[in-house]
């Protein structure tokens, strides 16, 4: 089982480290921002996703009430939805094959005509609480964008959190709420939320994690 978990640990820990070399980090972002990777003229949402529906454990005490392992990212979804307007949208990615940016896409999505409006979370796809702090945390970036040819997925790694070494602290400056649960017995998810111009995102990252 470890070596099935160290297996599943190197593949996803070098898709999110090839992430944060040099030559990475000097490029400008602003140009990526411009092109997602994927876009999608997906079905219209009919129901809201099992992750907001899912009842599991709360971890209280948040990342330090954590195990000392890592944790890598599995899988993330994300859903938009304002408070009162017509808007919906749900996008999904998988962390468990190489060039793991690309495996984003929009699941559903439904706006009013001529609506544009892009939605971005902060969160980590690799938490490292182990006392070696042996490969550190990685925080990605993770956008819905919806616009006049239909909705985008943009994910990515975020090299302006490259350096956080206390989660809990971000989360207190962005002033993102955030919870954790149990959902097996080696799986844990993190479940952020963020409200802004009458808008809710919620993202939800699950995680395995190496011990």
């Amino acid at each position: 089982m470890r070596s099935l978990f160290l297996s599943q640990f190197g593949m996803t820990a070098a898709v999110l480290l090839a992430t944060t070399s040099p030559a990475t980090a000097l490029k400008p972002s602003v140009g990526s921002l411009m092109n997602p990777l994927v876009t999608s003229h997906a079905p219209g949402c009919v129901e809201k996703p099992s992750f907001l529906t899912e009842t599991h454990s709360e971890i209280i005490g948040g990342f330090e009430a954590l195990p000392k392992d890592v944790y890598v990212a599995r899988s993330a979804e994300m859903w938009v939805e304002g408070a009162s307007s017509s808007v919906k949208l749900h996008s999904f990615q998988s962390f468990l094959k190489p060039h793991a940016a690309s495996n984003a896409k929009i699941l559903c999505g439904s706006s009013p005509a001529g609506f544009s409006d892009r939605f971005s979370v902060v969160a980590p796809t690799l938490i490292d609480l182990d006392p070696g702090k042996k490969v550190g945390h990685s925080l990605w970036q993770f956008q819905v964008i919806a616009g006049q040819d239909g909705y985008s997925v943009w994910n990515k790694k975020s090299p302006s959190f490259s350096k956080v070494d206390k989660l809990e602290s971000l989360f207190k400056e962005m002033k993102t709420p955030y919870r954790l649960y149990q959902v097996g017995h080696n799986e844990f998810e993190l479940v952020v939320e963020k409200e802004s111009g009458g808008m809710t995102q919620t993202l939800s990252i699950k995680y395995e994690a190496l011990r």
